[in-house]
């Protein structure tokens, strides 16, 4: 397995370094992540996947996946784990095999344990909500053992994971479900936690836009200015203003 990291390493290493022309430490990460960023472009990263390693060829996806869990758990290097989820990624892609990717789901529901910044953090929650949409009754209980974690990264997870985005479902879980893991993180205060109840608020309105809106509603005071920008980007003008009036009443 050793051989397999230091093969994909040495991939990655052919590109040139420091190419992106942000900070990933910062933009990414936050100034609070552990792990080094080459700072690749993702077409950098598209065409190392799709070069494939010695190890993509194995008839068992099983065998693949063992070997992309050593590394993700192995590696110190943002694109390294990158890499790894991007395996999966194409597997849920892909029409023949996406449901082998519930079969993964003990394997996967531990790789949070490693989530130190956003685009990690998002591209788990992706194939999360793929499981969840497969096997709710799976996913949903592990999802809320994480909502009322110290870890907000695990927090995070358990609500973008309840639909990513919504127009790639066919099937949702009930609204009842859904705000009650988002209704907790209202009054948690992380900014990737209120970016995330944002996003899952947005995403929720697309498929219950009555519920969605009488929840901004009532909450309107409680939810925090990130929350609230992301979570009514997709509302009409008319349904926006009359939030932020509501909003500017109640908060003098």
């Amino acid at each position: 397995m050793k051989a397999h990291l230091k093969e994909v390493e040495k991939a990655l290493a052919r590109h040139p370094q420091r190419v992106s022309t942000h900070n990933p430490e910062a933009y990414i990460g936050g100034g609070q992540s552990k792990l080094r960023y080459l700072g690749l472009k993702t077409p950098n990263l598209h065409a190392t996947q799709k070069a494939g390693f010695s190890f993509s060829s194995k008839e068992d996806s099983r065998e693949v996946a063992r070997v992309w869990n050593y590394i993700w758990h192995n590696s110190d290097c943002f694109e390294v784990m990158s890499l790894a989820l991007g395996w999966f990624e194409l597997l849920a892609k892909n029409k023949k095999r996406k449901h082998e990717l519930k079969e993964h789901w003990p394997l996967l529901s531990a790789w949070c344990e490693r989530i130190d910044n956003w685009a990690h953090s998002d591209s788990l929650s992706g194939l999360y909500a793929r499981i969840l949409e497969q096997d709710p009754r799976l996913v949903y209980p592990t999802l809320q053992k994480w909502n009322s974690s110290k870890n907000p990264w695990l927090r995070r997870l358990s609500i973008v994971s309840l639909l990513y985005y919504s127009a790639q479902r066919e099937r949702v879980l009930p609204f009842k479900k859904i705000v009650a893991l988002v209704e907790p993180q209202v009054d948690f205060e992380h900014y990737y936690v209120q970016k995330g109840v944002g996003w899952t608020l947005r995403e929720s309105g697309n498929v219950y836009p009555e519920e969605t809106y009488a929840f901004l509603e009532k909450n309107i005071t409680r939810i925090s200015a990130h929350a609230f920008s992301a979570a009514t980007e997709k509302l009409t003008k008319p349904k926006k203003d009359r939030l932020k009036k509501l909003r500017a009443r109640d908060l003098l």
